[in-house]
């Protein structure tokens, strides 16, 4: 893709194509295309007035629904470049984000009027319809499992690469509904606006991917979810499941026992590999089995055990002071931290580098054992993270939620020492606080880890 590049709005297209198609389908109303970017373009129009400025940063506390879907579309149409926020991020949280990002307009929840600091621009300048590949449109802030968030900088040719990539693979045609089901502060939730306005199929908002009575009354053919949604929507055993077309799963590793019952009930179940830095999706494959397919726009090749990846969707770069950084790459190619093999044709993810330590002169992927802590049949979900020690140097400790509650550490403890090395054995055990977001945080569980010893909770 060159500089020169440029790409039409995807929204104005979809009018162009579909004017009286449904857009947007929640449980108060339905919009079309027409009435959509009606919408958008208003919503544009009145935060210009309001002193939103060209080329500039806007923070938008961003909520999944329709009005937070026309505030992006609308900051975007503007001129301006759009970081959307956790509607739940504390206050002194979001002050020292935008202090570290130089960033002085804040829209504080969808439809709200514009907040801003210094002065408003003299002249507020038309709207944007065309969009080059280099100027940035967007950020998300992603710091993986760990670390201080980062925002990873894309541009509107990243997203709609991205879209078309996605749905070359898996297809969007007349007559599918696409759940907008992940948070539009994550760059999953805004993979599926892009699908849709690519495809022209309308976006349901208001209900949750877990719910199959929603799924069902509202038509969903396509629904992305994370492993904890899936268990839950498997747990509604007398509710008769959606004939859903796609499920398509991501943010980590999925648990087989729980892909062949999704099988068994008829989900077509697909797995993803993605980041952030790659605008989501990457390569997508079949599950259970089936081989990696890499998506058009995206190249992935594995260097000494390390999945690294190249293409029209790797984001610009991260924000940095109010300025572009751009990634560190050689030749185009971006290490992702995460490890990984091709095995006989399927991608398969070991975890990340970042979490890989060392105990007594051993190496420990903790991955590896939250992997096989998830197929004990009461495991639920299992995070495995080091604590310090004085003799070994770090020792892993395990996070663990089960179906019923309860812990049975020395049931969990002899049960592993019979699967894996001695040296890979959790020296305490403990409850799993529940999480929020789509992503475990493993630094937080690491502090936790240290505070609570060798006690369970």
């Amino acid at each position: 893709m060159t500089a020169a590049a440029s790409f039409p709005c995807r929204l104005a297209r979809a009018r162009q194509h579909w004017p009286n198609h449904p857009a947007v389908i929640d449980p108060g109303a339905t919009h079309t295309f027409a009435a959509l970017d009606d919408a958008v373009s208003h919503r544009a129009e009145a935060l210009q007035q309001q002193g939103l400025g060209p080329d500039a940063w806007t923070a938008l506390r961003i909520t999944t629904s329709t009005a937070g879907l026309i505030d992006w579309l609308a900051v975007v149409r503007a001129g301006a470049s759009v970081l959307p926020v956790s509607p739940r991020m504390p206050e002194p949280a979001l002050q020292r984000l935008l202090g570290e990002h130089a960033i002085r307009q804040v829209i504080p929840a969808p439809g709200a009027p514009l907040a801003r600091t210094g002065p408003a621009p003299a002249q507020a300048p038309g709207l944007q319809w065309r969009f080059d590949a280099v100027t940035p449109c967007a950020g998300v802030a992603t710091s993986g499992s760990t670390g201080t968030p980062r925002v990873a900088v894309h541009s509107y040719a990243n997203y709609v690469r991205s879209a078309q990539g996605a749905i070359t693979y898996l297809p969007l045609r007349d007559g599918d509904r696409y759940l907008l089901s992940l948070p539009l502060f994550h760059v999953g939730g805004l993979g599926i606006i892009f699908r849709c306005l690519e495809a022209g199929v309308p976006m349901v908002v208001g209900g949750r991917s877990e719910d199959a009575g929603f799924l069902g009354a509202y038509r969903v053919s396509h629904v992305s979810m994370v492993e904890t949604q899936l268990h839950r929507l498997l747990q509604e055993a007398d509710a008769p499941l959606p004939p859903l077309r796609c499920v398509l799963l991501g943010g980590g590793p999925v648990a087989d026992n729980l892909l062949e019952q999704a099988r068994a009930r008829g989900l077509p179940c697909y797995m993803s590999y993605g980041l952030t830095e790659m605008t989501a999706q990457v390569a997508t494959w079949p599950a259970p089995g089936g081989g990696g397919r890499v998506l058009p726009y995206r190249q992935l090749r594995i260097v000494d055990g390390e999945i690294q990846v190249r293409g029209e969707t790797l984001c610009l770069g991260y924000l940095q002071a109010g300025q572009l950084r751009p990634l560190a790459e050689t030749d185009g190619w971006f290490a992702t931290r995460d490890l990984g093999q091709w095995e006989n044709g399927a991608l398969v993810i070991h975890g990340r580098r970042d979490n890989q330590f060392i105990s007594g002169g051993e190496n420990i992927q903790p991955e590896a054992i939250e992997a096989t802590l998830r197929t004990h049949p009461a495991v639920r979900e299992a995070v495995v993270v080091p604590r310090k020690d004085p003799e070994f140097g770090q020792r892993p400790v395990a996070f663990v939620e089960t179906e019923d509650g309860e812990l049975p550490a020395g049931e969990l403890r002899e049960w592993l020492r019979a699967r894996l090395s001695p040296h890979m054995t959790p020296v305490a055990w403990h409850p799993l606080p529940e999480q929020q977001g789509l992503k475990v945080r493993r630094a937080e569980l690491i502090q936790l880890a240290e505070r609570l010893g060798d006690q369970p909770r």
